[in-house]
């Protein structure tokens, strides 16, 4: 009996979300989508509620049953969305913890409205058409746009010429020269090279990633030896090569503009940083910026982490105390 109610919570609480996603995929539900906060914390939190609902009695009193059982069918349901190709690995992971943490909020409004109400299945009811009541009066308001900037930096044993030569254009990326991140783990697509074509102002380097991303950056300041920076616009795009919630240039994300400059810190050291600025255009910017930041940040590490290799490599200084 007792894993029996957890199947049943487990089962319906899964295809409870798996309702509320494939809904979204029809002209039907126009103003329920996924980035929206009726889908984002409505859903799992009616998730929670019902994985709750059908627990044992025992269960039920239970805090820890009420807060963390939740998880359990929110992993399935999102599990269930990968291999069903309805979302992309890294679209899952970004909504995981908000997931969590509102699959456990349904748990614990269902487990006190247990603890005192009669009526409990009126009140499952109610629960599970919440999210669709909130999603027109949401439509309603503009999607607010945010932008917010990411500097990364390193340091790098060698001199501002040798870094500067080694920014400015970068030949082809090996694999072996890429560090483990968790942005290219998640999906986000290796940078393979990028080519300047003029070393000045309105020049334009030309990026490429894999899966035939490309971008153009087009030099808005040019400093020889100390900075540049440029404006991003996508070239090209493929549909299948980054999901759409996260594509750069697309309605939700874009990253508008970035910048290298290097610091001296004496005659063999310098220090490297690349910034850039983003766009995020959803109903939940405080969340998605968190995720941005982050995933930005680790992006450009991988990128500087290439450039600090290739140039204390080439450095003689460098490369002769290695031997």
């Amino acid at each position: 009996m007792k894993y029996r109610s957890i199947i049943i919570g487990l089962v319906l609480g899964t295809l409870y979300g798996l309702a509320a996603r494939l809904l979204i995929e029809t002209e039907a539900a126009k103003q329920f989508q996924t980035m929206t906060l009726s889908f984002l914390f409505g859903v799992p939190a009616v998730i929670g509620a019902i994985t709750v609902y059908f627990g044992t009695e025992s269960q039920k009193a239970s805090r820890l049953f009420r807060v963390c059982m939740p998880w359990v069918t929110v992993f399935a349901f999102l599990y269930t969305t990968i291999i069903t190709l309805l979302e992309a690995t890294i679209c899952v992971v970004m909504l995981l913890p908000a997931f969590m943490l509102s699959a456990s909020i349904g748990g614990v409004i269902m487990g006190k409205i247990i603890d005192h109400l009669k009526r409990k299945q009126q009140t499952l009811n109610l629960f599970l058409v919440i999210p669709f009541l909130f999603a027109p009066i949401e439509s309603h308001f503009d999607t607010p746009s945010a932008t917010n900037s990411v500097a990364t930096e390193i340091v790098i044993n060698a001199d501002k010429e040798t870094v500067w030569n080694n920014i400015k254009s970068v030949s082809e990326i090996k694999d072996e020269e890429l560090k483990w991140s968790f942005a290219h783990f998640i999906g986000i697509p290796k940078p393979i090279q990028s080519e300047l074509t003029e070393e000045r102002v309105g020049g334009v380097r030309h990026i490429k990633w894999e899966k035939e991303i490309r971008f153009r950056e087009v030099i808005t300041a040019w400093q020889l030896y100390d900075l540049f920076s440029y404006d991003i616009l996508v070239d090209h795009i493929p549909p299948e090569a980054i999901d759409k919630h996260v594509k750069v240039g697309g309605k939700y994300f874009d990253v508008l503009n970035g910048g290298y400059k290097i610091t001296e810190i004496d005659k063999n050291t310098t220090k490297l940083t690349l910034s850039c600025t983003y766009r995020v255009t959803t109903n939940f910017n405080f969340y998605s910026k968190l995720w941005a930041d982050f995933i930005m940040d680790d992006f450009q590490v991988v990128i500087l982490n290439v450039v600090k290799e290739r140039s204390e490599n080439s450095n003689p200084l460098t490369t002769a105390k290695a031997h």
